[in-house]
């Protein structure tokens, strides 16, 4: 294997989860055909919170027949009957789907993404041009609308904020990549092994100096594999987008050796090592990793936090906090990293002329835009969705506040900021 050139073909990746699960994984291929998608007969976008406490005091299948009938009520005079037929029998498809997929629910939340290719109301019958099932490692804002594009912010933003990080598994014999992002994990398709893996043993041991050569000869040989081992790693780092690494063992002094091999910039990239067979599964897998990078994540929340509040508290420092303040920040494209609290939600209006967006802790809308003075506003459910996706679509970067002493000190602030350019 040539490893100072990667096939491209081996760094696809294998779909995630078992097949009674029937989640797709996060890959931006899919991400990118969802932004392109313009369905002719409309589409059907859902997120859900289905953390165990929301379960049990507000059942999903509940709030998901409450979005619908609101969308029944909205479109209930300006739809014709062919429209009504579509909406009402993906609505019911949907809703068929949810229930299984909600029998053995993962993550914390939930999207879902339904565009009708053909309707067969005899048949009770849904040909879909595209659909997918997502769950999210943080719970989104429920949400469920109907129109001619997919609902993507929540799930953008949730993205964007999900560090991708590399995984490998690792033994005398061969390594085993894999790549951890959005709560679950996929495998690549690629295994490096080891030509000749067996240490010396007393049952085809030579003797005497003979043997003293041999032992010599498979340490050097052994070096050579962690070499290769850790340049497979590097390449594969770099071609993936990896943020972080964590390396995985049945023996951890095994992981140790191929990290002493990594180049320095990749060594202070590892956030931990996790001991596991090399016969892992893909949920094996997911299930030793997450809890090291959620760490991870918490202490990275923590640095940003109190890097924005510093900036904030600082006279003429790059920071700006509170809604309106924020949200004027990224319409003049000066915010850097958004920050927010996971819980925070509000809704805001948005220019269908120029596309700018209002918001404030009003609850009604400004009689005109503050950009263009039209007085086509539109309303959005939640503003600051669309607030992250601007950020990142301005090369910056979102991070949503989880932890919850974190979120107290962010809850100090208005519950929402950024860290500016200028």
């Amino acid at each position: 294997m040539n490893l100072n050139r990667l096939d491209p073909e081996l760094l696809q990746l294998n779909l995630v989860g078992d097949d009674e699960r029937g989640y797709d994984f996060v890959d931006d291929t899919l991400v990118l055909e969802l932004k392109r998608l313009r369905p002719e007969h409309g589409m059907l976008s859902v997120y859900l919170d289905i953390t165990p406490e929301t379960l049990a005091s507000r059942p999903a299948m509940t709030r998901f027949k409450q979005g619908i009938e609101a969308i029944r009520e909205r479109h209930a005079e300006a739809w014709n009957h062919e429209q009504k037929t579509t909406f009402e029998q993906v609505a019911r498809d949907l809703g068929e789907r949810l229930e299984k997929l909600l029998a053995r629910p993962r993550g914390k939340g939930l999207a879902l993404f339904a565009a009708p290719a053909r309707v067969l109301p005899k048949k009770e019958k849904v040909d879909y041009a595209i659909f997918c099932s997502f769950h999210l490692p943080h719970p989104p804002a429920d949400r469920i609308e109907w129109g001619d594009a997919p609902v993507l912010a929540p799930l953008l933003v949730q993205r964007d904020e999900s560090p991708r990080t590399g995984v490998v598994l690792f033994d005398r014999e061969r390594l085993r990549p894999f790549l951890a992002f959005m709560g679950e994990v996929a495998a690549y398709d690629l295994v490096l092994r080891n030509d000749d893996p067996v240490p010396l043993t007393k049952s085809h041991s030579w003797h005497g100096y003979g043997e003293h050569n041999h032992q010599q000869w498979q340490e050097e040989h052994y070096r050579r594999y962690l070499r290769q081992a850790a340049l497979a790693v590097e390449k594969l780092a770099q071609a993936g987008d990896w943020k972080w690494l964590v390396l995985a063992s049945p023996d951890r002094q095994e992981a140790e050796h191929l990290r002493e091999q990594l180049p320095a910039a990749w060594r202070e990239r590892v956030i931990g090592s996790v001991a596991l067979p090399m016969e892992a599964d893909l949920n094996g897998v997911r299930d030793a990793v997450l809890p090291v990078i959620a760490e991870a994540e918490r202490r990275e929340e923590r640095q940003t936090l109190e890097r924005w509040q510093g900036e904030v508290e600082r006279p003429e420092g790059l920071g700006v906090a509170g809604l309106a303040d924020t949200l004027l920040a990224v319409e003049e494209y000066r915010v850097q990293t958004l920050v927010a609290d996971e819980g925070f939600t509000h809704k805001g209006w948005q220019c269908e002329d120029c596309g700018g967006l209002v918001a404030d802790l009003m609850e009604e809308p400004p009689a005109e835009c503050p950009w263009c003075s039209s007085t086509a506003l539109r309303e959005l459910p939640d503003i600051v969705g669309e607030m992250a996706v601007l950020v990142m679509a301005s090369g910056g970067d979102v991070e949503i506040v989880h932890d919850p002493d974190n979120r107290r000190l962010i809850g100090e602030h208005g519950r929402i900021g950024g860290i500016l350019r200028f």
